[in-house]
């Protein structure tokens, strides 16, 4: 990620209050196009439904038939079997790409022009993700990875700082074997959610970790007192802050300086906001922020009684949303500046 240029003019240009009905006329074209999508899969799929149940009935009627001269009720029945599996291949090849295609195309033409509109800045990839190399580099999540995925991927600045983020999942393979010397492998999620990257313009010298502080929400004191083993705890003077996260840094006069009190009641703000499962990592010149989340962002049912509005509105909320995060933690404002 490179930082944004510092002579840019610093002004924050994401449309927090979108024009929705502006966004409509827009986007006019498009929508009729995914109207006569969903209309002529509409007309496919009744057309298809009516071919199925003819091909049913063919079934029905040559397994009679089969029952009638064989006299053997498994023929009659192998017989309709052959026709109720070719109705459903013929179903899913009639019928199978159209959720992608739509979804495809909400994505490429309504979404990109969406993030363009609100946020100029921010360029949206349906199909890419931010790359391993970052999500190994926070060391968040200290797990092997075997398997790395993910979509939905904007990238650019807002205002004058630095941001990409992406939804994620990543992945693990565990093996194990049983007393029989049976072999059996499982995937095992190490992250999913949405992982953001932001531009802090500042270098460090250390890395700063913000955790979620299990040890002591669990165990209270006697979590405090096992934490205290390691010599890379950062303890800060802000009580709720000391009980929701868990601070190490390889340097402790460094975090101490950038866990401003402020700072620390930025970060309380978006784990209120986001939940309790979010983390954070300072390292080089960067933020990263870890959020998991079970549900998918950033998606379009294609239900023909979901309205374009609402998706849209939906899309641009939770957009602003993870923008938002910029302004929060007050990036805009540079309190320093890079060596």
């Amino acid at each position: 990620m490179s930082a944004s240029d510092p002579s840019a003019e610093a002004v924050d240009e994401v449309r927090w209050n979108p024009d929705f009905d502006a966004l409509d006329q827009s986007l006019a074209e498009v929508y009729a196009a995914l109207n006569e999508l969903q209309e002529s899969h509409r007309r496919k799929r009744n057309a298809s439904w009516l071919h199925s149940l003819c091909g049913l009935l063919c079934g029905g009627l040559f397994a009679l038939i089969a029952l009638a001269i064989e006299k053997s009720t498994e023929i009659a029945w192998v017989v309709f079997a052959v026709f109720v599996i070719a109705v459903v291949i013929y179903l899913s090849v009639r019928l199978g790409g159209f959720r992608s295609t739509y979804r495809n195309l909400y994505k490429n033409e309504v979404f990109r022009r969406i993030t363009s509109a609100i946020a100029p800045g921010v360029t949206y990839q349906p199909h890419h993700c931010v790359a391993q190399s970052f999500f190994e580099e926070c060391g968040l999540h200290s797990s092997s990875i075997d398997r790395y995925s993910g979509e939905d991927f904007f990238s650019g600045s807002v205002g004058s700082t630095g941001v990409l983020f992406s939804e994620l999942h990543v992945e693990r393979k565990d093996t194990s074997r049983d007393s029989k010397g049976n072999t059996s492998t499982r995937w095992v999620t190490v992250f999913r959610g949405l992982f953001v990257v932001m531009d802090f313009h500042k270098d460090f010298r250390g890395e700063t970790r913000i955790v979620t502080d299990v040890a002591e929400s669990m165990f209270g004191w006697l979590g405090r007192k096992l934490q205290n083993i390691s010599g890379d705890l950062v303890r800060l003077e802000n009580p709720a802050f000391e009980k929701a996260f868990k601070v190490r840094s390889t340097d402790q006069v460094e975090a101490r300086y950038l866990l401003t009190p402020t700072m620390q009641e930025q970060l309380l703000q978006l784990r209120e906001t986001w939940g309790h499962g979010i983390q954070f990592c300072l390292r080089r010149s960067l933020l990263f922020i870890s959020i998991p989340r079970s549900d998918h962002w950033f998606e379009i049912e294609s239900r023909k009684g979901s309205s374009h509005r609402s998706v849209v509105q939906q899309f641009a909320a939770q957009l602003l949303a993870v923008l938002d995060m910029v302004r929060v933690l007050d990036l805009n404002t540079r309190i320093w500046t890079k060596e």
